[in-house]
Order: C-alpha cells, then structure tokens, then sequence
C-alpha cells in the first residue's frame, strides 16, 4: 500500500496489516517471545509470583504463537515450583 492510497479500516483490512506485519518481522516477534519467557522465569523463581509468571507466559504466548526452547524451561520450573511442593505434601502429611 502506498502513501496516497486510502487505507481500508474495516476488521479484516486491519487482520491482514497485522499478519503482514507479522511476517515481515518473524525474527523480531521470535525474539520478544525469547524475552517475556525469560522474564516470565525471572518472575517465577526470583519473585515466586505463581499468576503473574503464568500470565507473562501467556502473553508470550499470544505474542509470537511458536514455542520457544526457554518456553519449555518455563513449563519445567512451573512444574518444579508447583507439583513438586504438592506431591511432598501428599507423601508426608500423616
């Protein structure tokens, strides 16, 4: 689209600037996922804030929409800081 031409606003013209937009900066997007899911880890471990993790996650998530490898760390301390505590619970409450 050039400068002179009308831009369209309805829902789908926006949808498609968007994934265009999208995919002209894959690497960038890919590299914004890499960010939240560390700070989602950062808040998660160093803080101990459970929702506020998860919703960094999530966020990350709807963000760049492709898993990243510190994405399935995060899924691993999730795991680590949650059924851990809970299953030593289980085996050693009389």
């Amino acid at each position: 689209m050039s400068e002179g031409e009308p831009r369209a606003y309805s829902r789908g013209a926006i949808l498609d600037r968007l994934r265009q937009a999208r995919k002209s900066r894959e690497g960038e997007i890919v590299w914004l996922g890499w960010g939240l899911d560390a700070a989602a880890i950062f808040v998660l471990i160093a803080f101990g804030w459970t929702l506020g993790s998860i919703l960094v996650f999530v966020g990350a998530r709807v963000a760049v929409r492709v898993p990243t490898l510190i994405g399935w760390g995060y899924l691993a301390a999730l795991v680590g800081f949650i059924v851990v505590p809970m299953l030593f619970l289980f085996f050693n409450t009389p």
